[in-house]
């Protein structure tokens, strides 16, 4: 029969528990708990935890015409900015302890090749769980604040706090107002038309900035908050104008009339984003702010994420990539997993897992957002 030590030490010398934290499906979340920016924001390892990412893109410059042997005209424009990396640090720990631990032992016990096969799943299970999806988790949540507010807050223990800014082109984030509970502006006034602000921004990504919008993504407060305004029915569904006053008609109040209103309209279907984790005091926050429209659009870059034996997941118009670092103590960039085996009381597994990374944008210019303040009490 196989000890619970011996069966983890077996799996750390077959490289199981730390392919299980550097899985690259583990970037995406699991089927019921998508991370959405990953698929803008791929991982990808990087030699050195400190470089300039000098592939900044901020607009395209039209090449000129010439005779065969004239020479070639330089134009500024194309490549125009750098971008300062410094990975950040991150790290989580858990025990694998009580029950758990017992069910363990009693697999072990049974000394079957099924039950040796579950020992391990539970093993494996539990650091996918408690070390690598923390961490992706992690990552996850710096991608939507590179994304939504162009800066990330690294915090941590003994009142650790250090900002990183990503880069903000002017023009690229707005703040519409939403006045007061009493006298609401901006999308939370039932007589104004949220569509013109989005189809104007999309047309300025367009005119001057030459980028086609590909996606659109908010909150479902957000969209709800959209399929309530009559101009949006107009659009969607219908409206019935009385003395002057708009009430909706027709498929109204739902998200469908959004989704008809943006059709209409030629700007990209609208997704939505909800998705929270949880704080180790038992409360829970957003990935992306809830008050947050975001657009992306085309970039051109394309990438595929290696699986393998399996078939690779090809990536289209990312803006950019998520470094992953050499982590302390380490030789090679990944996500590093440590696992000890303790017999005194209460006998129990010891896990810590720590990464170094940070979202790298690199397309600026392909990223637009919107923020729809509540508004504020009267």
């Amino acid at each position: 029969m196989e000890s619970v030590n011996s069966l983890l030490e077996r799996l750390k010398a077959q490289s199981v528990l730390i392919d299980t934290v550097n899985y690259p499906r583990l970037q995406f979340g699991p089927r019921n708990r998508r991370y959405y920016f990953s698929q803008v924001l791929p991982e990808k390892p990087v030699p050195r935890n400190q470089y300039r990412e000098e592939e900044i893109s901020y607009k395209t410059v039209m090449p000129n015409s010439g005779t065969r042997y004239s020479p070639v005209v330089i134009k500024g424009g194309a490549r125009v900015g750098s971008f300062l990396v410094e990975l950040g640090e991150s790290d989580i720990g858990s025990e694998f302890t009580g029950q758990a631990f017992d069910a363990l032992i009693d697999k072990l016990g049974q000394d079957t090749l099924t039950s040796m096969q579950e020992a391990e799943e539970q093993l494996v299970n539990f650091t996918d769980r408690t070390i690598g999806r923390a961490l992706a988790e992690y990552r996850e949540k710096q991608r939507a604040d590179a994304i939504v507010k162009a800066r990330i807050i690294r915090k941590g223990a003994n009142n650790y706090q250090e900002i990183v800014d990503i880069p903000n082109p002017d023009g690229h984030r707005v703040t519409i107002p939403s006045g007061t509970v009493s006298n609401p502006t901006g999308w939370y006034n039932d007589a104004y038309d949220p569509i013109v602000d989005i189809r104007e921004k999309i047309n300025w990504l367009r005119t001057e900035k030459g980028l086609i919008a590909t996606n659109c993504v908010t909150s479902m407060k957000l969209k709800m908050r959209l399929a309530s305004l009559p101009k949006v029915q107009a659009y969607g569904g219908g409206v019935t104008v009385i003395q002057g006053n708009l009430f909706g008609s027709g498929p109204n109040g739902t998200p469908g009339v959004v989704d008809l209103a943006f059709a209409k309209n030629d700007i990209p279907q609208l997704e939505t984003y909800d998705l929270r984790f949880f704080n180790g005091d038992g409360s829970s926050e957003r990935f992306m702010d809830e008050t947050a429209f975001v657009i992306l659009c085309e970039t051109g870059r394309d990438t595929a994420i290696d699986l393998g034996n399996d078939e690779p997941i090809p990536l289209y118009n990312t803006i950019g990539y998520t470094a992953i670092g050499r982590p302390v103590g380490e030789a090679q960039p990944g996500v590093t997993n440590r696992a000890i085996y303790k017999d005194d009381k209460p006998p129990r597994i010891e896990m810590q897992g720590w990464q170094t990374s940070l979202p790298v944008v690199q397309d600026p210019e392909a990223i637009a957002v919107f923020t729809i303040p509540d508004p504020t009490p009267s």
